[in-house]
């Protein structure tokens, strides 16, 4: 029994061993999975080289606020603040990547303690005499768990390292940036208070203590400091920006290229366009920098301004030999002018001692702008539209300048000044900016025509112009706006206060909403109308340059494609807006009423209008007769159609009438057209010679063999000899014209054949009657009455 017992006590100790051998690699299994997790490296070196060098740019700045109280501008101040702003986004951003390293750490360390707790019971109570291969896995284990607690000690305190650094530089930022609102908000109330003397007083004005070229020097150090930390910051915007230029440039080149090897009216097409072939580099730079600063977020001064005076160097180059020698002049003036500003800008600190430079410079600005005005209005029709509504608003601007200098308001006159000349250069940058992209679309519409010879009309070419210029003109004035308003120092007051006032929650009835939400559905559903009429209109261009192939031609198909737009959008501008659909599901019930008392007509119109899409029985180009109105369709709209009638007028028929009439499209399968001719000739003619004259004169070329032309003694009249004439051409565009070459041929054919072509002739007759005896009687007693 004993024996029997130390068996069975034996075979449950080899049953326990090997259990806990499976347990150990189990174990170590995790332990390899976890070293490989801890000796996962994590990308500090953008850390290690900008942190430091960000952190120290925060001390110095914070440093020269603190020192000697030294007056900062207020725009720098600005600028300041969105330098950490910057700085604050980006070590967030990595202090994110840090954290995620930080919990993965964390969570190993975790499992490594597990393991750790299960295992250290089990391997006591094993028995390694008993399996000697145990000890090994044991000994194996161990390696492992030293070698993961190693790694996670290391990790561990190199994470924390980071996490401390980032954490600290945070809240020297978070300081940083009260101190800046703090004196923000002083510079602001003291903005309109007298900082000098006037300019008529004696004694001297409130001097610092360091000369101007301190401050310019100082100015450099720090200017240079923000300008590299947000380079460095911004790389990625960097190389979207040098992107876009190569795209941009490419693409100026290719269409310039493909234009003059593969178009035979090259030269009028080029001819069209002032900029691009000439100057392609400067006209792809001056787009890319006329957009490049809203590639990035809160670019500081030095930075826009930078980009702002390259601009202004650009157009310098563009326009210098397409204005008048006097504009260009004060343009140069202007520039001068522009520069000393420019400059002046990107002082730090207030420098009293340019006061006399400053008033210098606005005097010479007025009076230019007086002469530019004057020179402009000689030859407006030569100069840009807005010109001098531009050189007005300067003069207002620098006027108030000028004033606030006098009366000692030295930062105030500063503001003016920099925002009425700067606003006066971006605005013409702009107008280059517009004028370059429109000859760009023209020459991408001019290269997309597939027939060598074709080229667009100059009146085309003007409707395309007006059309799109539109939407670039808008976008231009956003821009010159958003510039003014930063130049002017009242961005932050309008954007806040315009935040705060969109943001608010608002009550109508039982429903809570925001006017923010309000403006981004209208936006949106507008950004989709617009979308989608343009579709239509540049689809109506590609259509006339398959006029020939209606089968290519995208024709009404084009409203799929427009409602498509429009209902993406409208399910955008819902998302977008956070208008919940169970509201939506009642204005479309509201809607349902409505269609049911009213809009019968309206949704009758709609829906035609859906169907003619899908069946396709009128396309865009096609020649339709329809209730009495014949012309070409110009456009399939979503309600009704649009025809252009033969004597120039327009035509809007409601798609409805279009499916509900009987509707002719002479141009459906295609644009063959039967001619149909009546002509008489006298009876004393020839009538086989007359025969032998049509069929000869019908055997041209315009003319198709299949179906063969047709003659045909029609008519027995009154004074003449019918006869009809069929034959068929090619394109229903030209059946008029044909028509009328082969009635001029045949009435030539006919003078040389004698024969005559009758007119209807009706011979009067006059007859006179014998006078009655009562009417003579009449006569006598008339003429004893008047004796």
């Amino acid at each position: 029994m004993n024996s029997k017992k130390d068996t069975i006590d034996k075979n449950e100790e080899n049953n326990t061993s090997t259990n806990l051998i499976y347990e150990i690699e189990r174990y170590i299994i995790d332990l390899n999975h976890l070293i490989t997790v801890l000796e996962r490296g994590l990308d500090t070196t953008d850390i290690s080289s900008n942190l430091p060098e960000a952190a120290n740019t925060i001390q110095f700045v914070r440093q020269k606020l603190k020192r000697d109280q030294s007056p900062i501008n207020l725009r720098y101040l600005s600028a300041l603040s969105d330098l950490s702003d910057n700085i604050r986004v980006q070590i967030k951003s990595w202090k994110k990547d840090i954290d995620e390293r930080g919990f993965e750490i964390k969570t190993a360390y975790d499992s490594l303690a597990q393991i750790k707790r299960e295992l250290t019971p089990q391997i006591s109570e094993g028995d390694t005499t008993f399996i000697p291969e145990f000890q090994k896995q044991v000994d194996n284990l161990q390696d492992k768990w030293q070698t993961a607690d190693s790694l996670y000690r290391v990790k561990y305190r190199q994470v924390s390292s980071f996490q401390s650094q980032l954490s600290r530089t945070i809240v020297e930022i978070g300081d940083f940036r009260d101190e800046i609102q703090e004196r923000r908000r002083l510079l602001e109330r003291k903005l309109f208070q007298k900082e000098n003397n006037y300019l008529w007083e004696k004694g001297s004005d409130p001097k610092e203590e360091q000369g101007l070229g301190q401050v310019i020097s100082r100015s450099l150090k720090l200017n240079e400091i923000i300008l590299k930390g947000f380079i460095q910051l911004h790389w990625p915007a960097h190389i979207w920006v040098l992107a876009f230029s190569a795209i941009l440039l490419f693409w100026y080149k290719y269409m310039l290229k493909h234009i003059k090897s593969e178009k035979e009216f090259s030269d009028i097409i080029l001819h069209r366009v002032q900029f691009i072939p000439k100057k392609t580099i400067t006209s792809a730079l001056i787009v890319v920098f006329s957009v490049a600063p809203f590639f990035y977020r809160s670019p500081p001064v030095v930075f826009t301004t930078s980009i702002l005076f390259i601009t202004v160097l650009l157009t310098t180059y563009l326009i210098h030999k397409n204005i008048d020698k006097k504009l260009f002049t004060s343009w140069i003036i202007f520039v001068v002018i522009f520069t000393i500003y420019c400059i002046s800008n990107l002082y730090v600190e207030i420098a009293f001692q340019e006061r006399y430079i400053l008033l210098f410079t606005s005097v010479i600005g007025i009076l230019l702008g007086v002469f530019t005005l004057k020179t402009i209005r000689k030859t407006p029709k030569k100069n840009p539209n807005y010109l001098h509504l531009l050189i007005k608003f300067f003069l207002l601007i620098q006027s108030f300048s000028l004033v606030a200098n006098i009366l000692g308001r030295y930062s105030l006159s500063k503001i003016l000044g920099v925002a009425g000349i700067t606003s006066l250069m971006q605005a013409i940058s702009l107008y280059m900016f517009v004028k370059v992209i429109m000859e760009a679309l023209y020459l991408q519409v001019e290269m997309s025509k597939k027939n060598k010879s074709h080229y667009t009309a100059y009146f085309d070419f003007q409707n395309i112009k007006e059309r799109v210029q539109t939407l670039f003109i808008g976008i231009s004035l956003i821009i010159w706006a958003y510039f003014l308003a930063f130049n002017l120092s009242v961005y932050d007051f309008l954007y806040n206060n315009a935040v705060e006032f969109l943001m608010e929650p608002r009550t109508l009835g039982g429903n809570t909403f925001n006017f923010g939400s309000v403006l981004i559905f209208i936006l949106v559903i507008w950004i989709s109308f617009f979308l989608a009429k343009y579709i239509a209109y540049f689809a109506e261009i590609k259509d006339q340059q398959k006029a020939g192939s209606r089968k290519q031609r995208l024709g009404s198909s084009v409203l799929l494609i427009r409602l498509a737009v429009l209902m993406v959008g409208f399910l955008f501008a819902l998302t977008a807006s956070g208008i919940p659909l169970d509201k939506v599901a009642i204005v479309v019930g509201a809607l349902s009423v409505g269609i049911g008392f009213g809009l019968q007509t309206i949704v009758n119109n709609l829906v035609s209008g859906v169907i003619l899409a899908f069946e396709r029985p009128i396309q865009i180009g096609d020649a339709i007769e329809v209730g009495g109105r014949s012309g070409m369709v110009k456009e399939v709209g979503i309600r009704s159609s649009r025809i252009q009638a033969y004597d120039g007028s327009e035509v809007i028929i409601p798609n409805g009438d279009l499916l509900s009439q009987h509707l002719i499209n002479w141009t459906l399968s295609d644009k063959k057209k039967r001619i149909e001719l009546i002509i008489g000739v006298a009876y004393s003619s020839d009538t086989k010679k007359v025969v032998e004259v049509f069929k000869k004169v019908l055997n041209r070329e315009n003319i198709l063999k299949s179906p063969e032309p047709e003659v045909y003694l029609q008519n027995f009249a009154d004074s003449a000899i019918e006869f009809r004439l069929l034959f068929w051409v090619s394109d229903f565009d030209t059946w008029i014209e044909i028509r009328g070459e082969v009635m001029g041929e045949i009435q030539k054919a006919f003078e040389e054949e004698g024969i005559q072509i009758p007119f209807p002739q009706r011979d009067l007759y006059i007859k006179t009657f014998p006078k009655l005896d009562s009417q003579e009687n009449s006569d006598s007693d008339n003429q004893g009455e008047k004796s």
